[in-house]
């Protein structure tokens, strides 16, 4: 029989992955992880892939990505920027790695749990989003019809595009906002989810 998970542990190993990972702006390796909860290392590498089947995180080949909610720190005047790509054209992978922590007034910056990406392409000109912009996406945010989203595509590619709704299978119909170059272009991948919703627009000067 085969011996049930232990998801309390899970979760924990989760948990020191994303406080590791945002102190140290790299991954743990196994056998630190292993050290730390006095697991072997072939336990903690079943724990990754059962997290990477739960699409939790990432885990491939030795390498270890959060996902983008989980990349969150905030309080009431920081919150962690990611050097995150989001696609305003065909789709760009999206990066994993940290660069900075951004010192944000609440004041201008009321959301909570805001990531930071830089925009890539032009499907967005229409509303004011151009290549090298950076985007401020509240990650825990009901997107609403008509709502300028980030959304994570089969390809693991991030796209921002404008939010028309959704098909009757579930999946959200995303739109271009290039009239010019792309008129009445929707998105054709299938979409995993959505992982926030754009709020704040900071022009690449």
């Amino acid at each position: 029989m085969a011996r049930p998970k232990n998801y309390e542990r899970m979760e924990t190993i989760l948990k020191y992955l994303t406080e590791y990972i945002t102190e140290h702006q790299n991954q743990p390796t196994v056998a630190q992880i292993a050290a730390v909860f006095q697991l072997s290392t072939g336990i903690v590498h079943r724990y990754l892939k059962d997290l990477s089947r739960q699409q939790r995180l990432h885990y491939e080949d030795g390498v270890i990505t959060l996902n983008l909610e989980d990349k969150i720190q905030y309080n009431s005047t920081k919150c962690l920027a990611l050097d995150n790509i989001g696609s305003c054209g065909a789709g760009t992978v999206e990066e994993q790695h940290i660069i900075a922590f951004n010192m944000l007034s609440p004041f201008y910056f009321p959301e909570k749990n805001l990531v930071s990406i830089t925009a890539a392409g032009d499907s967005m000109k229409d509303v004011g989003i151009d290549s090298g912009d950076t985007l401020f996406i509240e990650s825990d945010a009901e997107p609403n019809e008509g709502d300028i989203v980030a959304a994570l595509d089969n390809e693991g590619e991030t796209q921002i595009k404008r939010l028309r709704g959704f098909y009757e299978n579930g999946q959200p119909i995303l739109a271009y906002a290039n009239e010019e170059r792309y008129p009445g272009k929707l998105v054709e991948k299938n979409i995993v989810r959505i992982q926030g919703v754009v709020r704040h627009i900071l022009k690449d000067c």
